[in-house]
């Protein structure tokens, strides 16, 4: 991948991605992760009949074992609840419990790692669509975490493209999304009322465009193009760092220190971004790693990890960090407080080791959604993910399939 981004401008056609969205419900579950056929990389989604499978994984801050059942529900484009049974759905029986669990070792924090897979012996699917999973500890009734998962029947094409050429700047700050959908595998009447189609940029569910209108009708292909509703905030590379093991300094740390019991990393202070600066993060995602063991799920610790950013103070707005391990939650776990007498705004989060991309966001007080403007910059140039998600419902169906997605992520030239 080279440097400097010449040309801003690529085609794909494909079939499979997905938004995902996760949310620990208490400080004591941590690190929770959907992972699709064992690649951190790739989008969680099943293809329907298919070989594919999910790993759920969390962590539960101490070594007593709590009895975790999980809980699928099917859903509609909108992730609310579908109008089917259960049993249209699901082959097999829900409320499972979590039975593949193990104690950390040798780590200063003290937690359970749980994991189950979806499908198994006891879960199978049999309808493409939106799915959550609640998990649920069954001693005391509380939901302690959810995340997001969907099954797709490919009959759609999709073809898409970005490009810095929008409709309100050329090679700006923005970038303008287009694309067309070729339905010709389904049976289609009226085609602006059956097919639902939504984008979003950097699984960010509050970048999420939904409702879109398509610009034409062909044949059996919608469009979309020169659709201001497509057109996005470049932003800029995702920050990174490493922290593999306690004991040496990689990408992005300055120090860390053991202040009894536990670790503390200091990441290098940085600073507002006025330009664009090329970096091959993985926008936004984390891949939990101790460099010392083949068993980083129950050998990686967990450390305090101290953000600092050196900027005058902007009133009017709170600012966050933003990434994967912040699960898109504008929260007081990850706000960031001004301090004064060092002029940064700083924040602590509890990680477990491994490599993070990261990014600083400003929220206008009563605004959504949280802005890269201010303290990254934004970009026509930025290698940003563009996830574009086709719905279909038959007149008189129940339920909306999921019958065609696009990653469609930059490189570049």
């Amino acid at each position: 991948m080279v440097r400097l981004l010449k040309k801003f401008m690529f085609i794909v056609l494909c079939y499979v991605s997905l938004m995902a969205s996760a949310q620990p419900l208490t400080e004591t579950v941590r690190t929770l992760q959907t992972i699709k056929n064992g690649d951190w990389m790739a989008q969680p989604v099943l293809q329907l009949d298919s070989d594919d499978y999910l790993t759920i994984s969390f962590d539960e801050m101490s070594h007593r074992y709590h009895r975790y059942t999980y809980h699928l529900t099917h859903c509609s484009s909108d992730w609310k609840p579908s109008d089917l049974y259960e049993s249209d759905w699901l082959d097999g029986f829900n409320d499972r419990p979590i039975e593949d669990y193990q104690n950390s070792l040798n780590t200063t924090f003290e937690y359970t790692h749980y994991s189950f897979e979806i499908p198994n012996s006891n879960v199978r699917l049999k309808y493409s669509g939106n799915y959550t999973i609640d998990i649920i500890d069954d001693a005391t009734g509380q939901k302690v975490a959810t995340t997001q998962f969907s099954v797709i029947e490919p009959l759609t094409m999709v073809s898409a493209e970005v490009s810095g050429n929008t409709d309100i700047d050329t090679n700006g700050e923005n970038q303008q999304v287009s694309f067309s959908v070729n339905y010709s595998g389904l049976r289609v009447r009226e085609p602006e009322r059956e097919l639902l189609v939504t984008v979003t940029q950097n699984r960010r569910n509050d970048f999420t465009v939904s409702g879109l209108k398509p610009t034409h009708l062909t044949g059996n292909s919608l469009q979309f193009t020169n659709n201001r509703n497509l057109i996005f905030a470049g932003g800029n590379e995702f920050r990174h760092f490493e922290i593999i093991n306690m004991y040496d300094n990689v990408q992005g740390v300055d120090h860390i220190d053991f202040f009894d019991p536990y670790f503390h990393a200091n990441l290098f202070q940085d600073s507002r971004i006025r330009v664009y600066q090329y970096d091959q993060d993985h926008n936004g995602r984390f891949l939990i790693r101790h460099s010392h063991t083949d068993a980083s799920e129950t050998e990686a610790d967990y450390l305090f990890v101290h953000f600092s950013l050196k900027t005058p103070q902007i009133p009017g707005g709170e600012v966050y960090l933003n990434g994967d391990f912040s699960y898109q939650k504008y929260s007081d776990d990850f706000k960031l407080d001004y301090n004064h007498s060092s002029g940064a705004y700083e924040g602590t989060v509890l990680l477990k080791e491994g490599a993070y991309d990261y990014r600083y966001l400003w929220k206008p007080d009563g605004s959504m959604p949280a802005q890269t403007a201010q303290f990254e910059g934004n970009s026509f140039e930025t290698e940003n993910e563009y996830l574009i998600l086709v719905y279909y419902r038959e007149r008189g169906a129940r339920y909306d399939r999921l019958v065609g997605m696009c990653d469609l992520r930059m490189a570049g030239e």
